[in-house]
């Protein structure tokens, strides 16, 4: 049995998720009892296992950040966003009004109502790859401030290029998706 932090809240299904202090948090529906929140997290025991140890790992990464990399980060943040977020802009049609740089722990990206976007340093710890997936898909909340299906599908079709290379952009753009899923969750 695990211990657990238990959220009581009006939902409808159980979630389970491991915080950034490698906590066990389960959020549950108000009226299922203490008894089948136990039987659904000892059901789930392999995924807690199999989660952990990136969990302790990402923990361990946060405490190496120090107020001196964090400096570095931003500067190289603020040095080499502009020609991303400029370059993907020009390819989908989209003009964001202005380009911030914080230092936000839990979200590599935002986009304002307003349509100006918001990106963490840390977000430069990744792969490039990476990094032009987060301003692709905030680039797309322009068009769609939501995560509609239209918003994912303005993620596979940036516009401006000759239409022969329509279609390979397109590939590559979904490539970068699903790439950048596996480089956010698993790096």
């Amino acid at each position: 049995m695990y211990d657990y932090i238990l959220i009581r809240s009006k939902r409808k299904t159980i979630s389970i998720q491991i915080n950034e202090k490698c906590e066990i948090v389960v959020r549950a529906p108000m009226k299922i009892s203490k008894k089948e929140i136990d039987k659904t997290v000892n059901e789930e025991a392999y995924w807690i296992e199999k989660h952990m140890p990136e969990a302790r790992r990402r923990m361990e990464q946060a405490e190496k950040i120090t107020p001196e990399l964090l400096h570095q980060l931003t500067q190289r943040a603020y040095m080499e966003l502009p020609p991303i977020v400029e370059r993907y802009a020009v390819l989908m049609g989209v003009e964001p009004t202005g380009i911030r740089i914080t230092s936000a722990r839990k979200r590599f990206g935002s986009c304002s109502g307003k349509n100006s976007l918001c990106f963490s340093c840390l977000l430069m710890l990744y792969p490039m790859e990476a990094v032009e997936c987060v301003v692709v898909h905030e680039l797309a909340h322009i068009r769609h401030h939501n995560h509609s299906a239209q918003c994912d599908a303005g993620l596979s079709q940036p516009r401006g290029a000759a239409e022969e290379n329509a279609g390979s952009r397109q590939n590559v753009m979904a490539q970068r998706k699903m790439n950048m899923r596996i480089l956010l969750t698993f790096s």
